[in-house]
């Protein structure tokens, strides 16, 4: 008898007539976005939650989870018809993978080398049967070491394929295109950098780096997004008792002889971003124990150089990743600041160190989109892709 399966109530499937992908993950939103992008016509189905970005097309979800019993599989193969299977987040649904290969209907797996180690985990656990790895039609591996791993699990060479390695990519911060449409103008030919999410604590770091900025490029503007909104009026009293001319952007635009242009908070960072040439990541170099840093991806995908201090808060893996391409600039100690503000304010120096980082922040759509190809590759005769 089979045994209970609490994915085994009656599927849900996505209605039209284009052919349909299921997949399985929670980290597979990019890629239903990518399938969707690279075939219109196509039905992408979720066996669970699938997480999308904010304002993205959900995946509507067929079942709750994969099947995990045989009869439950089988039943959503014959009621769902799927032309493809994508898993990824180290999902193995053995049932699943089965019945799919009983079907015909193609598998392919996007993992990593922890994902391959915990389905080789579970294999010697049930005794070494032939397990659901070798039953895939594809396995997509981020490196070498995870592609011997995936081989001598017994999978075939042509069916393993090396993706490359990638962090996630992070959408980027929106703003509104009037307001920057307004704002370029003030800003043409002039030197501009951004202090993104300041704590007070490093403002006076800031003021002497904008300084010594001022006394080799006059016209230079330094843009103050505050870490938190009380602390703007303070920024400005500091800013003017240093002999600074300030503009506030809720009070006025900034004008030929404006040094600071002064945010509220940092509410409009995507606005700043792509307006400065250069951003200095606050609370990188102090730090605040009220402020933490904000993602490194934000900027490195808007096209600012980026210099930050020796504290990563929660994104040390994003911030190495900067550095070793040249796409981020990291200094020790507020003393180095003006130094290395002054150095970027050469434009050419700042835009190689902006053409790094924006190709490190978005590599990992260029892997996504291998993923989808590789899937669609299972549909061409379904579905005409461009």
């Amino acid at each position: 008898m089979p045994r209970n399966d609490p994915a085994g109530g009656a599927p849900v499937v996505p209605p039209g007539d284009g052919p349909l992908v299921l997949i399985a993950g929670n980290d597979a939103g990019p890629v239903a976005a990518a399938l969707r992008r690279l075939c219109p016509g196509l039905r992408v189905g979720a066996l669970g939650p699938v997480a999308v970005e904010p304002g993205a097309r959900p995946v509507p979800m067929v079942l709750p989870e994969p099947p995990a019993d045989p009869q439950a599989a089988r039943r959503l193969l014959e009621v769902a018809a799927p032309g493809a299977v994508l898993l990824t987040n180290g999902m193995l649904p053995s049932a699943l993978i089965a019945a799919c290969e009983d079907a015909a209907v193609p598998v392919t797996l996007a993992t990593d080398g922890a994902g391959l180690a915990a389905a080789m985990a579970r294999r010697v656990w049930r005794g070494g049967r032939r397990g659901p790895l070798v039953r895939l039609s594809r396995v997509l591996v981020p490196d070498p070491p995870a592609r011997e791993a995936a081989l001598r699990e017994g999978i075939a060479p042509l069916r393993v394929e090396v993706l490359g390695t990638s962090l996630p990519i992070l959408p980027p911060l929106p703003c509104n295109p009037h307001e920057l449409a307004a704002l370029r103008p003030f800003m043409r030919d002039r030197p501009v950098w951004l202090a993104a999410a300041l704590p007070i604590r490093e403002l006076t770091a800031v003021m002497a780096a904008h300084e010594g900025l001022l006394s080799v490029r006059h016209r230079a503007l330094l843009i103050i997004a505050p870490a938190r909104p009380e602390d703007a009026d303070p920024i400005a009293a500091a800013l003017a008792e240093r002999g600074l001319s300030v503009a506030r952007i809720e009070d006025s635009d900034p004008g030929p002889d404006t040094q600071v242009l002064l945010a509220e908070d940092s509410a409009e960072l995507g606005l700043w971003y792509r307006l400065a040439s250069v951003t200095y990541a606050g609370g990188t170099l102090i730090g605040d124990a009220g402020s933490a840093p904000r993602h490194p991806f934000e900027p490195a995908g808007l096209g600012t150089a980026i210099v930050h201090g020796p504290l990563p808060g929660d994104h040390a893996a994003y911030w190495q990743a900067l550095d070793r391409a040249g796409g981020a600039r990291l200094i020790r100690g507020p003393l180095a600041l003006p130094r290395v503000i002054e150095e970027l304010g050469e434009p050419d120096t700042a835009a190689r160190l902006a053409r790094a980082a924006w190709q490190v922040a978005t590599e990992g759509a260029e892997i996504t989109r291998r993923i989808a190809e590789a899937v669609l590759s299972d549909l061409q005769e379904s579905c005409q892709c461009p």
